[in-house]
């Protein structure tokens, strides 16, 4: 298990799973619970059965996060920057680690050594770094933090939240994981109230989130999973929420992203953690010797507590649906929002479009990377995926490219939405801010501007809608799960 050499990607957040873990594009689960729920896979049951964690049975207690030694490492850390010390901080990094860099659009990932030789050059100049907002999670064998880290140098500066995922060493905590995930330049992210509520499959059910940042102390009963999906995940009942009363029964349509909409009812209200655990950390729970002292395999209870404490909890309910939606989002039965549904084939227009993304500066820059460093052949993305749109007199083409590895081999990613008018293709998004995954063209409210469902390319956004921002689109609402495994 390790991470390669660095990557670059240029107008990308491109992420590739292969080695240290492989993540699954289905978020179709396969828990084997003992539920006596009813549902099938398209949502329509109304059971309350999401598996069982084991009838009730004993566990160990968990073993608590060593908050103050994760403090004590990232202290030493803003230390080492701010002091200068090179030394000091490349001591605090594992053998084996991933770091993930942002700067505005750009991405880079590197393995340790990698990491190492591009931070080297960053500590020729003073910095002064800061982080507030401290969050310290995980487990006591793979703890996690984060913070909004402000980073100044010379005339550079810029503030976004980071991530660090730390392992226990024979010295002490290192970091094994870090991640900066947004660097923040241009317009802030949309805020208020969002009326799209975003919908997540977990096993073989269709939940949708009511809440994030939701509270275990509205839970009763045992823990569920885990469930494996597109992260893994684990559930408890949480009919004592605040908005339990509100929600529990509420009529809502829900949308695919075809545009198929469909009546569907809240039922039962729970709580959703999840996440994809460090490989160290599922070492542990398999009782490899080379984690584990005593070599005990954990129990399928011990596992979905240690999943459902990854991050953060969401509030969910249970959607009963009517019909055969595979439903990406949801929103109030009287919201009448414009779905965007897949446009009839046209050679002519498609051609054109790829035409025009060519020619865009993120795709020439991906070519250069392509044919100097990689010595690649031809076109770096030869059959761009093309999608058209229509709502109205409304139309849109969509067209996304991903090519290579990533993992120590050239990988391209980039994605452009262009409004179709006139027989032109007319750039409506940005793709210099960053690859998008975009499973569907909306307009929630109906003020006729574009907005998109889907995901930044990172490995913890299970699904997003983002808005207009700028000359791009930043996200409104997602739901997000800790990432914290190598992503090579």
């Amino acid at each position: 298990m390790h991470c390669t050499r660095s990557i670059i990607y240029v107008a990308i957040a491109a992420l590739a799973l292969a080695g240290c873990a492989k993540k699954k594009d289905s978020a179709a689960g396969s828990g084997t619970g003992t539920g006596t729920g009813t549902g099938t896979g398209t949502g329509t049951g109304t059971g309350t059965g999401t598996g069982s964690a084991g009838a009730e049975e004993a566990m160990p207690a968990a073993v608590p996060v060593d908050a103050a030694a994760v403090q004590q490492l990232v202290d030493a850390w803003l230390a080492a920057q701010n002091g200068g010390d090179f030394a000091a901080y490349q001591a605090l990094y594992a053998d084996k680690m991933e770091g993930v860099k942002r700067v505005g659009p750009r991405t880079t990932r590197f393995d340790r050594a990698g990491w190492v030789a591009d931070r080297e050059r960053m500590f020729k100049h003073p910095m002064t770094v800061a982080a507030k907002d401290v969050a310290i999670r995980g487990s006591a064998t793979a703890p996690t933090v984060e913070f909004v880290q402000t980073f100044t140098q010379g005339r550079f500066s810029d503030e976004g939240p980071k991530r660090m995922v730390l392992t226990k060493t024979a010295a002490g905590l290192r970091i094994t994981r870090e991640e900066m995930l947004q660097s923040t330049v241009g317009a802030p992210a949309p805020t208020g109230a969002d009326p799209v509520a975003l919908v997540v499959e977990v096993d073989q059910k269709f939940q949708v989130v009511i809440a994030a940042d939701a509270d275990d102390a509205w839970a009763s009963g045992r823990i569920t999973g885990p469930f494996e999906g597109f992260h893994r995940y684990a559930m408890r009942d949480a009919a004592k929420a605040p908005a339990a009363a509100t929600w529990a029964g509420k009529a809502l349509t829900v949308y695919a992203a075809d545009g198929t909409a469909c009546p569907a009812t809240v039922g039962a209200i729970r709580l959703l953690g999840g996440g994809t655990p460090h490989f160290g950390e599922v070492q542990l729970w398999d009782g490899d010797p080379a984690m584990s002292d005593d070599g005990r395999k954990w129990t399928k209870g011990e596992r979905a507590r240690a999943i459902y404490g990854m991050g953060g909890l969401y509030l969910v309910g249970e959607l009963a649906i009517t019909g055969a939606c595979k439903p990406l989002f949801a929103m109030d039965a009287a919201a009448k929002p414009v779905v965007f549904a897949v446009d009839a084939a046209d050679a002519a227009r498609d051609a054109a479009a790829v035409a025009a993304f060519r020619k865009l500066p993120a795709y020439k820059t991906l070519q250069q990377s392509f044919t100097a460093d990689y010595e690649g052949q031809g076109e770096w993305a030869p059959t761009p995926s093309v999608t058209a749109y229509v709502a109205g007199d409304k139309r849109y083409v969509v067209v996304t490219a991903s090519e290579g590895s990533g993992c120590g081999d050239f990988l391209g990613q980039l994605a452009a939405v262009f409004a179709w008018e006139g027989g032109q293709a007319r750039l409506a998004s940005n793709p210099d801010a960053g690859f998008l995954r975009i499973d569907a063209l909306v307009d929630s409210d109906g003020d006729g501007k574009l907005e998109l469902i889907g995901a930044e390319a990172d490995f913890s956004t299970v699904v997003g809608h983002l808005t207009p921002s700028g000359t791009g689109f930043a996200t409104a609402s997602s739901v997000t799960f800790p990432f914290n495994d190598c992503g090579c």
